[in-house]
C-alpha cells in the first residue's frame, strides 16, 4: 500500500545514548531507504553528558538533522523534534533510541493511515490482547498498570498502553497537538493523547511487539512521583488544550 511518494519525519529523543544511537540510525536509514520513502530523521539530544552528540555528528548526512537542547526531559525533546519537522511531509513518528519497537512497524502504521482516512494518531500498544510483549520485567508491568488506572480515573484515558515509545501522527495533527503540549517529563504521552481526545482527534491503538532493552532512562521508583504530579498538571490544564 506504500509508495515512493510517502513522506515522513522520524523523531528520536536521545539522552546519553552513545552506545546505541549509531546502530539505531543505521538501522532506520537502511529500512527507510528500502521502502523508498521520502524521509528525514531528527535526533534531539536532550543535554547528554556522554558522547551522544559526537556520535551523531560522526554519522551526520543529508537525511539526519540534529537538535540539541539543555536537559529538559523526554517531553520537551519530542516536542522540539515534532515542531521542527518538515511541514510538507505526510507523517511524523517518534520512537525510542533503543528500538524496543522494531522499525518494521513504521510500514504497518503508514498502512493504517492509508486505509483509515479518519485516523489522525496511531499509538503503539504492548498490551492489546493480540499484541506481544517480549521480556517485560514484572515490577515494571505492575507500575504500568497502576499508572494506567490512575490516568483512567483522573483523565478518562482508557487506552491499553499510553506510554509505549512508538507513536505516529499525520503531520498537521502533530503540529496542532505539540503546539499545545507543556509536560516536560515522561507523562507527556498522556498529555498528547488527552489533547487529541479533547479536540475530537481520532486515535487508533495498534498492537506492536516490544522488547525491553537494558540501559533505559526511566527509573520506575524515582520517576513515579513526578509522573503522577504531571498527571495532575494535565488535569488542571484542560481548558488550555481545547481549540
Amino acid at each position: 500500500m506504500t509508495n515512493s511518494k510517502t513522506s515522513l519525519s522520524i523523531i528520536i529523543p536521545a539522552y546519553n545514548e552513545e552506545k546505541r544511537i549509531r546502530q539505531t540510525i543505521i538501522s532506520l536509514r537502511s529500512y527507510l531507504k528500502s521502502k523508498k520513502y521520502t524521509y528525514e530523521i531528527i535526533a534531539v539530544d536532550d543535554g547528554s553528558t556522554d558522547g551522544t552528540i559526537n556520535v551523531l555528528k560522526d554519522i551526520l548526512s543529508a537525511d539526519l538533522r540534529i537538535i540539541t537542547i539543555t536537559k529538559s526531559g523526554k517531553g520537551t525533546a519530542v516536542k522540539e523534534g515534532m515542531l521542527s519537522a518538515n511541514n510538507d511531509y505526510e507523517y511524523a513518528f517518534f520512537m525510542d533510541a533503543d528500538l524496543s519497537t522494531g522499525v518494521e512497524e513504521i510500514e504497518s502504521f503508514i498502512n493504517i493511515f492509508k486505509s483509515e482516512p479518519e485516523t489522525e494518531v496511531i499509538i503503539g500498544s504492548r498490551y492489546l490482547p493480540e499484541g506481544a510483549v517480549i521480556v517485560q520485567p514484572p515490577f515494571r508491568n505492575l507500575v504500568g498498570k497502576t499508572f494506567s488506572l490512575i490516568k483512567s480515573k483522573l483523565l478518562g484515558i482508557n487506552f491499553y498502553d499510553s506510554q509505549c515509545g512508538f507513536k505516529a501522527f499525520r503531520m498537521k495533527t502533530a503540529k496542532k497537538i505539540f503546539a499545545k503540549s507543556e509536560i516536560k517529563g515522561f507523562s507527556f504521552d498522556v498529555e498528547v493523547l488527552y489533547i487529541a481526545l479533547l479536540n475530537g482527534i481520532k486515535i487508533n491503538e495498534s498492537s506492536v511487539d516490544w522488547k525491553h532493552q537494558p540501559g533505559g532512562h526511566v527509573n520506575i521508583i524515582a520517576d513515579s512521583v513526578p509522573m503522577l504530579i504531571e498527571l495532575i498538571e494535565i488535569f488542571l490544564n484542560k481548558n488550555k488544550y481545547i481549540s
